[in-house]
């Protein structure tokens, strides 16, 4: 699994949040309805769209979990309802590449901590998150992102 490093700047976003237990489903409507706000609002080409699962089921109750999809966008842009607007931490961050594959992913997740080990990496105590470009989504990849220190 390949690893690249990155620093990401502090970002201003706008965000669609779901609560309730993660799932495949759940996430694929609120990122279809999140696409099409950011298509009307013209944000969705040259972008980069976020996923982010705030809290994790094994600590939190699955009904209370927060799922975000976000946009990055420009300090002067006015965010239209129903999208909520954030802040992205930014921060130090391991890359992986992956074809957006149930298998892919799946995968992924089942290695992921000791190749972060194995690099003598550390995890920061934030969320996980999914990164996707116009172009990623359109070649069915997808990167996920390590916060680490």
């Amino acid at each position: 699994m390949k690893i690249t490093i990155e620093e990401i700047p502090e970002s201003r976003i706008a965000y669609f949040r779901s609560v309730g237990e993660y799932g495949e489903k759940q996430n694929k409507e609120l990122m279809e309805n999140f696409k099409k706000w950011a298509q009307l609002n013209g944000l969705f080409d040259n972008s980069t769209i976020l996923g982010v699962p705030q809290d994790n089921p094994q600590v939190t109750l699955k009904e209370e979990c927060r799922y975000d999809v976000c946009v990055v966008i420009d300090k002067d842009f006015n965010v239209a309802k129903p999208a909520q607007v954030g802040k992205f931490p930014g921060g130090k961050y391991a890359v992986f590449m992956l074809d957006h594959t149930k298998e892919a992913v799946s995968e992924f997740w089942g290695s992921v901590f000791s190749e972060i080990e194995k690099n003598n990496l550390s995890i920061r105590k934030e969320p996980i998150v999914e990164r996707y470009t116009s172009k990623m989504i359109d070649n069915h990849l997808c990167e996920i992102l390590v916060p680490i220190t």
